[in-house]
């Protein structure tokens, strides 16, 4: 997540209608750094509307800058602390419910701390990432990894994957079913999909309001709570559909600066204790669906 703002520019934006349902009713929600989010009517997913073109977008996100340009003035390697507690609480819970094993593919890989997480999970891991920099530093922790979508995984590599993960990438996708029904083509008969996202809904939301801090226009393009993302699954004919929720870790000056406290964050990265990671219960829907 970037702390970057783009302030809209006409020339570059977009109408929808809800990217989940097609339906066109919907009520403004928030409006956010002249940026709106709205909510279906139909089946509660909250969406910008207008948006960033994906293009305009995607630019972005190829370049180094946008792993750099976190908040509390740390980038994602100072990160890779709390995001590697994450990820391997994160393992440990899918292993729970047999989804480890065989091969493995994330979309959207960053710097592939949960590549490496997967280590003695999985006996092949791959992933994928928009950013030339991110997987210069991913491929030290998998078998490989590409820069781009799933079109930049060559022919000559195993096409079928027993578990697809993305974790962080469902908000920034703009298509969400045609985004699902590509990654089936890469799954095995057998194969899991797991997908996890910012919790829309939870105690964190439902506290904090408009300054719940996974509002971020115009990266965070949809976001989920349990209806619309169970939706995702069953409208695109995912079976033994299951869903949890879970904590992530952040280094404590990051949660600081999400919760806007700034002074505060700036004090405990002076103190060096800045990387310590926070776990934050209630943070994350994960859905997991096989073929």
């Amino acid at each position: 997540m970037s702390s970057k703002v783009f302030l809209p520019d006409t020339d570059s934006l977009e109408y929808t209608s809800c990217p989940l349902c097609n339906t066109k009713s919907s009520n403004l929600l928030y409006e956010i750094n002249s940026y709106k989010y709205n909510k279906c009517n139909n089946c509660q997913l909250v969406y910008l509307n207008p948006r960033l073109s994906e293009e305009s977008l995607l630019s972005y996100y190829s370049q180094d800058s946008f792993y750099s340009e976190y908040s509390a003035g740390t980038g994602y390697e100072i990160q890779e602390k709390a995001l590697r507690s994450t990820f391997s609480k994160y393992m440990k819970e899918l292993h729970k419910r047999n989804i480890t094993g065989g091969k493995l593919l994330e979309i959207g890989c960053g710097f592939g701390f949960l590549l490496d997480e997967a280590k003695g999970y999985f006996d092949y891991r791959i992933g994928t990432d928009f950013s030339g920099e991110a997987v210069s530093h991913a491929k030290k922790f998998a078998d490989n990894v590409y820069c781009g979508g799933l079109e930049a995984i060559p022919n000559d590599t195993p096409a079928k994957f027993d578990c697809v993960i993305t974790f962080s990438v469902l908000e920034h996708v703009y298509n969400p079913n045609t985004f699902i029904k590509e990654i089936q083509n890469y799954m095995t008969p057998n194969g899991s999909l797991v997908v996890s996202t910012p919790f829309l809904g939870g105690m964190w939301y439902k506290i904090l309001g408009k300054k719940w801090p996974f509002f971020i226009p115009p990266e965070h393009v949809c976001l989920y709570n349990h209806n619309s993302i169970s939706r995702l699954f069953e409208q695109n004919g995912f079976k033994n559909i299951q869903m949890f929720i879970s904590s992530h870790a952040w280094p404590i000056a990051v949660f600081l600066s999400k919760m806007g406290m700034r002074g505060l964050s700036s004090v405990t990265t002076k103190l060096k204790i800045g990387d310590v990671p926070l776990f934050v219960p209630f943070t994350i829907i994960n859905i997991i669906g096989s073929k």
